[in-house]
């Protein structure tokens, strides 16, 4: 089973509309020795339910191949391998990235 068939966003005919927010690594966390906390960079208030999100982004990208059952994209000229059943962070926005509604952030964070 593919991870696309988790995916609950946008697909065009040989594109999947990758959703994802800003990060910046803060600090190195103490328990998980080279892992490090994200803070959000852009938070913005709900329509929906009025408490604050983060900022989501589209890029529409080719899937690049397979790593077992999971699907790998390349962005910003690196493969990954991101979890399609939610929105994912990226340090580095790509340059072809369309920000999302206030509308579409709402869904998409409220998604069942």
């Amino acid at each position: 089973m593919s991870s696309l068939m988790q995916f609950t966003g946008r697909i065009r005919p040989g594109r999947v509309g990758l959703e994802f927010y800003l990060t910046k690594k803060t600090y190195p966390l103490p328990s998980l020795p080279g892992y490090y906390q994200d803070e959000p960079v852009e938070l913005v208030e709900c329509v929906q339910c009025g408490k604050k999100h983060q900022q989501l982004y589209r890029i529409w990208r080719k899937p690049a191949g397979m790593c077992g059952c999971w699907v790998v994209f390349r962005i910003n000229g690196q493969e990954r391998v991101p979890d399609l059943s939610c929105p994912f962070g990226l340090e580095d926005k790509p340059l072809d990235a369309e920000k999302l509604s206030a509308e579409e952030n709402a869904a998409a964070w409220h998604r069942s």
